[in-house]
């Protein structure tokens, strides 16, 4: 498809006129006989309207001559996750979580976190949080990597906060920490330092790197900088997907009747909904679960 048609599509779906979309892809409808983005978009623009049999219908005949998509095998899931067909949804989640294609963190993040939710539908607990936790660990990639490349800008260090490395029993802290392990496997690191106040403030002043917050030396020791941790924190708060997959998370613990890890659970949860984000959901389940 066009740019320009693309732009002129996700307009329409940002700002929710599924009819206005509708009415444009059949217009446009002889110019694409055989695209990928055009017949995912009748797939999704028909679900969106509640049109669930005429999306099924396309999708199916679609994926047969693109079996991998990630986007229409993410939109067959959903399609088929409403219609409480869970094995089938399951099957394309996982075809969509598995793909090859250049597709961002957040689809990823979305797909995992769909499959887990449909896994819970389907009373398979141990797959939901499984894939729950997946979900976190692909949102902890992207943070990490995002924290490594772009270290923090600047040259005034007055702002820096020299001791904030969290708590290790907090959930996020105990997500940096693991990313963080995992990242350092084929990379020689031979032991992981947490330095804080004036060792840390000195790396920082010293490395060639303006606000670095993830240091090595030469004896292959790694720094995890309190730099790393706050990054880290405000890049969790910085969208709704951490609070939302702990809140599904902290679900989970309650359908099993572990009230303890579900309660701490919607508490990080309710921690990091974003300012500018509605979102109930973790303080609904908490009230429940303190009747």
């Amino acid at each position: 498809m066009t740019d320009e048609h693309l732009k002129l599509l996700n307009n329409f779906i940002k700002t929710k006129d599924y009819s206005s979309a509708k009415k444009f892809l059949d217009a446009i409808k002889s110019e694409y006989p055989d695209d990928l983005d055009y017949f995912y978009f009748l797939v999704h623009i028909n679900r969106k309207l509640g049109q669930l049999d005429q999306a099924e219908q396309i999708g199916r005949k679609i994926i047969l001559k693109y079996p991998n998509s990630s986007q229409l095998n993410f939109e067959l899931g959903i399609i088929y996750q409403i219609k409480g067909e869970y094995k089938k949804a399951i099957k394309h989640f996982q075809i969509s979580s598995e793909t090859k294609e250049d597709v961002s963190i957040s689809q990823i993040v979305d797909t995992l976190n769909s499959l887990a939710l449909t896994y819970k539908y389907d009373n398979d607990f141990d797959n939901a949080l499984k894939y729950y936790n997946l979900a976190l660990e692909k949102l902890a990639q992207g943070i990490y990597e995002s924290i490594k490349k772009s270290p923090l800008r600047g040259t005034d260090l007055s702002g820096m906060d020299f001791n904030y490395t969290g708590k290790e029993d907090e959930g996020w802290v105990r997500l940096a920490i693991q990313i963080a392990i995992k990242n350092a496997a084929n990379d020689n690191i031979k032991q992981f330092r947490f330095p804080t106040g004036e060792t840390a403030q000195k790396i920082v002043q010293d490395s060639p790197v303006i606000g670095v917050a993830i240091y090595d030396d030469k004896e292959s020791n790694r720094y995890l900088l309190p730099a790393y941790f706050s990054s880290f924190y405000i890049s969790l708060k910085s969208n709704i997907y951490y609070a939302n997959i702990v809140n599904n998370i902290g679900v989970i613990y309650s359908e099993i009747n572990n009230i303890e890890e579900a309660k701490k659970c919607y508490l990080e949860s309710i921690r990091f909904i974003p300012k500018d984000v509605e979102y109930k959901n973790p303080y609904l389940n908490l009230e429940e679960l303190e009747k």
